[in-house]
């Protein structure tokens, strides 16, 4: 009699009852298995705990931490505050930020400031200075620390018999030469012709331009030398000059050039005038031959004339010469022709100089 579907499941081997009705144990392996999950959830756990604890846990040690910590900060915060200075007045903050730097050391002459450049400004300061009773260029330049032909170039002096008590001066910071821009000039080409070491950014900054763009006529400051104008004392001289030759002036009064007798670069003390061979050379006003002669290497053939007023003009170079010592010449009179004499220089050339009471003044001033 065949069974039935029931008893023929109830007869299949399995492991939750036996053939005879009994319960069997699970296999060794699964149990196995199901240990080694759980140690596996169980080193997870603490993994998970000791590396990344709850963030909102709260823990009141902590809390209490904070609070106690809270006061210390209090503390420094609250200290007391050491009150700041007492701000300076507006005069005294001009005084001392704003003003030129003085020298205060004791002087043999006055007791005048000397201007001085404030420590962060390359711009040239000036200051003013009223001639006192005995005082001359030599006397105030010395009291200054400044070159004489300083004084003379920031004034436009042509005259230094009009410097009496009661004129005033300019006087700058430093040593420097006055130049006034001509037609092409740059700040460049003239940074080159007075100190190439200088530089164009470097000349502009110092006369506080916005640009390097600059016009004719305008006067440059350039150190070292002689320097800024004043029309009080562009006083006229007592005498009129003429330029000696034609001619193209190609350096100019405190120009840096070699000079022929030592080969040395040298400030110049007059200007230089290019022109053409057998070109004459006339008195650049009436006055006296005081000096005439030849150097080798040096001035060449030259002439020195004497003028009223303590005036002396120099003529050197000179192809030939006319002229005679003791001859009084009127201006404009021949005193011989442009050359090359006592140069290596490819064209001929004239140096031309104007000195007063044994200064030199710039021959461009006067004509």
């Amino acid at each position: 009699m065949a069974k039935d579907y029931y008893d023929d499941m109830q007869e299949r081997p399995s492991w939750r009852s036996g053939r005879d009705g009994e319960r069997t144990k699970p296999s060794r392996g699964l149990i196995w298995t199901i240990a080694l999950g759980i140690a596996i959830c169980v080193v997870v756990i603490v993994i998970w705990y000791q590396f990344f604890p709850a963030q909102g846990a709260k823990d009141p040690s902590k809390v209490e931490v904070i609070r106690e910590v809270l006061p210390q900060v209090e503390t420094i915060v609250d200290a007391p505050i050491v009150p700041a200075p007492t701000p300076a007045t507006p005069t005294e903050a001009v005084s001392i930020a704003d003003a030129p730097v003085v020298d205060t050391q004791a002087r043999s002459l006055s007791d005048r400031p000397v201007a001085r450049s404030t420590a962060n400004s390359l711009v040239v300061q000036f200051i003013d200075h009223s001639v006192a009773e005995g005082e001359d260029l030599g006397s105030i330049a010395q009291l200054y620390n400044l070159k004489t032909q300083t004084l003379i170039s920031v004034n436009q002096i042509r005259n230094i018999q009009a410097i009496k008590e009661g004129v005033t001066l300019r006087i700058p910071d430093r040593d420097g030469q006055l130049y006034t821009v001509r037609e092409g000039d740059m700040l460049s080409t003239i940074a080159r012709k007075y100190s190439p070491s200088l530089g164009w950014k470097t000349l502009q900054e110092m006369n506080g331009l916005k640009s390097e763009n600059i016009l004719v006529g305008q006067q440059i400051f350039i150190p070292d030398t002689t320097s800024s104008s004043l029309s009080q004392l562009a006083d006229v001289a007592p005498i009129q000059f003429q330029k000696p030759t034609s001619g193209t002036i190609t350096a100019l009064f405190g120009q840096p050039v070699d000079n022929p007798a030592t080969g040395t670069k040298e400030s110049l003390g007059g200007i230089l005038i290019v022109g053409s061979y057998g070109s004459a050379v006339v008195a650049s006003a009436a006055g006296q031959v005081v000096d005439a002669g030849y150097e080798v290497k040096g001035r060449g053939r030259f002439v020195v004339l004497s003028h009223e007023g303590g005036y002396k003009t120099s003529y050197h170079h000179l192809e030939n010469v006319e002229v005679r010592i003791g001859m009084t010449l009127a201006k404009g009179e021949t005193i011989g022709s442009i050359g090359t004499s006592g140069t290596s220089y490819d064209r001929p050339t004239l140096f031309f100089s104007i000195e007063q009471s044994g200064i030199a003044l710039d021959p461009a001033q006067f004509f």
